[in-house]
């Protein structure tokens, strides 16, 4: 059963760090490429700072251990978790690919013959917020899939957390 969540740990840095070779490969820094009308498109930046574009920059090393050290101990979390949480394991999975997807361009940044500058993201799409009033800036914050993969992980981890809670109460009921 393992095999199954590494291969979608494997899949998800996969897919990540190859969407972002190509991003490089095929785009300049800022040139934005519309995939769906002006709704989705690719726009190539490199995120120095962490979550939100928030500048660590001055930090770099420290955040690039922090998130090694963060990943090692999801990872003995994933390890540790009885075979019946199937869904928290998704989850975790999910975290832990998307983890390494930006650890990887965090690493890189450290070798200076590698031309990173920092985490690439380029996927870029309205913010529906704005639209409803809620928000200032009609685009959403530049993101990756590795973003995109620890997001989904959080939210299905965060469900199946609930599930576990809830079918306690009700077997506590009976």
């Amino acid at each position: 059963m393992i095999h199954i969540f590494l291969l979608l740990i494997f899949s998800i840095v996969f897919l990540d760090q190859l969407s972002k070779i190509l991003i490089k490969y095929f785009l300049f820094p800022y040139e934005k490429v519309n995939i769906i009308g002006s709704f989705l498109r690719f726009t190539y930046i490199e995120n120095s700072g962490i979550a939100f574009g928030i500048n660590t920059s001055e930090y770099h090393i420290y955040i690039t251990i922090l998130t090694i050290i963060a990943i090692l101990i999801f990872i003995y979390y994933f390890i540790n978790l009885k075979n019946e949480n199937y869904y928290e394991k998704v989850g975790l999975s999910f975290i832990i690919g998307g983890a390494i997807g930006n650890a990887i361009d965090r690493f890189l940044v450290l070798i200076p013959s590698s031309n990173y500058a920092g985490v690439v993201d380029f996927i870029d799409m309205p913010n529906l917020l704005y639209y409803i009033g809620i928000a200032s800036n009609p685009r959403w914050f530049i993101f990756n899939i590795a973003d995109t993969s620890i997001t989904i992980g959080v939210v299905i981890y965060f469900i199946s957390q609930y599930k576990i809670v809830r079918s306690d109460e009700l077997s506590r009921n009976i």
